[in-house]
């Protein structure tokens, strides 16, 4: 096949990018911003693609970052119970608060989202087909909605860690105190001294869980590097294909699917949808999802093995083979296993049902000071790293033409 122009390439991706973060400078899911971006985007998947197609689904975003300030509320509620001494009743508190942590953010389960409004998102994806009989199916992806500003990011990125982290603990602690002392009570051996002294503990933490009522602001960011630069990217490798098929070098048995996700910063709703109403077709042959994330620092560029804040586990052996594409083409891009208490990426949805997945990403996990680009005004089109965007475009075309290869040989 003919090299790729790389240089052509990434700056079709920028300028697509820098397009669409104009037109529709937030596009938070359930918006109409949202909605008529992917239209737009099935439009240019349209010029192509063999098929093109997109999936509405319903969905309940005000949950995904709603559920803390509930938490909050259920903090204090459980605080004040403390405070009269029903220590039952904080005890039940707590724990439903701690629940609803586990559940809506450390694995992204739909918990409480029935308490929030319903709206309406909508994925966009395209097939290339191979010239052969399709023996596998590679699913190169993003997502295209943009995250809410975290207003401790916007204003104050490096007390970011300390303050989550000093939050989530405080929630732990109210949990286990509550516990402790309902324990007690059922013995028979209640100490108001030490009730006391827990409580005042509590108290104080609540000046960290008080101040995460205003973690995030209710406008969306701009969301170039994530992840508008990343559906661009991936479309600039299907072009790639698709220009090759039309001068009569296709893939000889690998269908390329390039698609753009809806609702991932609201808990990968998007690729969830995806998952579950296609999960047949995506288990009936070899399927592998290669997905894109946050193109700021190409000295960054790993391969995720884990997902979900490290609760879900990812394709080693596909990470594996990405990075032996890298190195084919000269470059050593590592291997990472997803933080705890950082989130995921459309990867876990994916490997959820069996598909071997890996995310490749361009950022650090570590928040440091200066002005951070990720989640707040600042993720325009000046944050995203081109030569990011390049390597990330190369490899996934390597990593594509080794797979069908191998398909191609039988094995």
């Amino acid at each position: 096949m003919k090299k790729p122009d790389l240089s052509q390439m990434t700056r079709a991706a920028m300028e697509l990018t820098e397009e669409v973060t104009t037109r529709w400078n937030a596009r938070l899911a359930g918006s109409e911003a949202c909605l008529a971006c992917g239209d737009y985007l099935k439009e240019k998947l349209a010029t192509f693609c063999d098929h093109t197609d997109s999936q509405e689904f319903e969905l309940r975003p005000g949950a995904f970052l709603g559920y803390i300030r509930i938490n909050i509320t259920l903090f204090f509620l459980s605080l004040i119970a403390m405070y009269v001494q029903y220590i039952g009743l904080a005890t039940a508190l707590a724990s439903l608060a701690l629940l609803i942590t586990v559940l809506e953010f450390f694995i992204y389960k739909e918990f409480v989202d029935f308490l929030f409004p319903l709206k309406k998102g909508k994925n966009v994806f395209g097939e290339i087909e191979p010239s052969g009989e399709v023996k596998q199916q590679i699913i190169i992806s993003a997502h295209h909605d943009s995250a809410h500003i975290f207003n401790f990011l916007e204003k104050e990125p490096e007390s970011y860690v300390r303050r989550v982290v000093g939050g989530t603990l405080s929630q732990f602690m109210l949990f286990l105190f509550t516990w402790l002392l309902f324990l007690i009570q059922l013995m028979g051996t209640p100490s108001l001294t030490l009730h006391w002294i827990l409580t005042g503990i509590l108290t104080v933490a609540g000046l960290s869980v008080g101040r995460l009522w205003f973690f995030y602001a209710k406008e969306g960011t701009p969301g170039a590097g994530d992840n508008l630069v990343c559906t661009a990217l991936a479309m600039e490798v299907g072009k790639y294909f698709a220009s090759q098929k039309a001068e009569g070098k296709s893939l000889k048995h690998t269908r390329l699917i390039v698609a753009s996700w809806d609702a991932e910063e609201c808990g990968l709703r998007g690729a969830r949808a995806y998952t579950k109403q296609y999960k047949t077709e995506l288990q009936s042959l070899p399927s592998y999802n290669f997905n894109l994330e946050c193109m700021y620092d190409h000295q960054e560029l790993k391969f995720l093995v884990s997902d979900l804040n490290n609760f879900v586990p990812l394709s080693t052996e596909m990470a594996e083979e990405c990075t032996q594409a890298a190195k084919q083409l000269g470059w050593d891009m590592g291997l990472v296993k997803f933080p705890f208490l950082a989130g995921g990426t459309d990867a876990a949805e994916f490997a959820k049902i069996g598909v071997e997945a890996t995310t490749l990403a361009a950022m650090s996990w570590t928040i440091k000071a200066g002005d951070i680009a990720y989640h707040t005004t600042r993720d325009t089109i000046e944050a995203v790293d081109e030569e990011a965007v390049s390597r990330s475009i190369a490899v996934a075309i390597q990593y594509v033409l080794e797979k069908d290869k191998v398909s191609a040989h039988g094995q």
